[in-house]
C-alpha cells in the first residue's frame, strides 16, 4: 500500500492506497487502523483500495470543524469528489459502517455498493449493547472478539511501543468525540435510511457483544433491499479476527453486482 496525505478543505488526511480494479473505500472502526491489516491486503488483490485514517485518528489531522459522524459522512463525500472517484464500493466496519450510512443518505452519486460490518449508528430498544468506554481491557476484549488469541494479539500490537500506545490513546479520544453522547448512534439516522438506494450487505460477527446481531436485523428492515451475512466465530472486529473470511465475503458480494 502506498501512503500519502491528501488535503480536504484544509485538513490533512492520511491515506493508504493499493491494488487494481474497481475503487473500494475502506472505513475503519472505533479502534483505529493498524499498520498491517490483512483484510485490506486481501481486498487490494481484487480492488483499488483506499484506506484512510479518519480525521482525528492515526496520522490524520483532527480538524475542529468535524464534530460527529454526519460531518464525517460529508467529509468522505468530499474525498470521493476530490479524487474524482465514481462507482465506489464503500466498506465500513463499526464506526466506519455508521459513516458509510451517513454518506449514503446524503448522496449515492459516487457510491456503487455498501458493506456495513457490525455497524454502529442506530439504537435498538430492548437490546443491550456493550460500552467500550467504561470496560476494562479484559471486558473490552470480550466485547470486541470471539476468541482470546485474537484479542491478545490486538492489544499486544498497540502496547508494543510508545508510539503504538500514543496512537491507541489518540484513537480512543477521537472515538469518544464522535460516539460518546449518545453512545454509538445518531437518533436521527434511522429516519433517513430509506434514502439508501444502492445494494447493501450487512456483515455481522455472530458473536458480536458490542453491537449484537439484532442490530443487523433492525438495519435490514430500514435499508431497502439490504441482505444479512453472518460470520461464524467472529466478534465485533471480524475484519481483524477472521480477515480472510471477511475479505472473501466482501469480494463475493461485490462480484455478484457485476453485470
Amino acid at each position: 500500500m502506498i501512503e500519502s496525505r491528501i488535503d480536504i478543505r484544509g485538513a490533512q488526511l492520511h491515506l493508504r492506497r493499493g491494488g487494481k480494479g474497481a475503487p473500494l473505500l475502506y472505513l475503519h472502526g472505533v479502534q483505529g487502523l493498524p499498520d498491517s491489516h490483512k483484510a485490506i491486503e486481501q481486498l487490494s488483490q481484487r480492488f483499488d483500495v483506499l484506506a484512510p485514517d479518519h480525521p482525528g485518528f492515526g496520522n490524520s489531522d483532527a480538524p475542529d470543524w468535524i464534530d460527529d459522524a454526519g460531518d464525517l459522512g460529508f467529509f468522505y463525500l468530499d474525498l470521493l469528489a476530490a479524487l474524482d472517484l465514481k462507482a465506489v464500493h464503500v466498506v465500513g466496519a463499526s464506526l466506519g459502517g455508521w459513516i458509510a450510512m451517513e454518506m449514503a443518505i446524503r448522496s449515492t452519486a459516487r457510491i456503487k455498493s455498501l458493506t456495513l460490518a457490525d455497524a454502529a449508528g442506530i439504537r435498538v430498544m430492548g437490546t443491550a449493547r456493550g460500552d467500550m468506554f467504561i470496560a476494562s481491557q479484559a471486558e473490552l476484549a470480550k466485547l470486541l472478539f470471539a476468541g482470546e488469541e485474537a484479542a491478545a494479539n490486538w492489544f499486544a500490537y498497540w502496547q508494543a511501543s510508545p508510539a503504538g500506545l500514543e496512537t491507541y490513546d489518540k484513537n480512543r479520544h477521537a472515538a469518544a468525540k464522535y460516539t460518546w453522547q449518545p453512545r454509538l448512534y445518531d437518533p436521527k439516522l434511522e429516519r433517513w435510511l430509506h434514502r439508501i438506494d444502492v445494494p447493501t450487505q450487512l456483515l455481522w460477527g455472530a458473536e458480536d457483544r458490542l453491537i449484537p446481531p439484532a442490530y443487523a436485523k433492525a438495519l435490514a428492515a430500514l435499508i431497502p433491499g439490504a441482505s444479512i451475512t453472518m460470520l461464524p466465530e467472529c466478534g465485533h472486529m471480524a475484519d481483524i479476527e477472521r480477515p480472510e473470511l471477511f475479505a472473501d465475503t466482501v469480494s463475493r458480494f461485490i462480484e455478484r453486482l457485476r453485470p
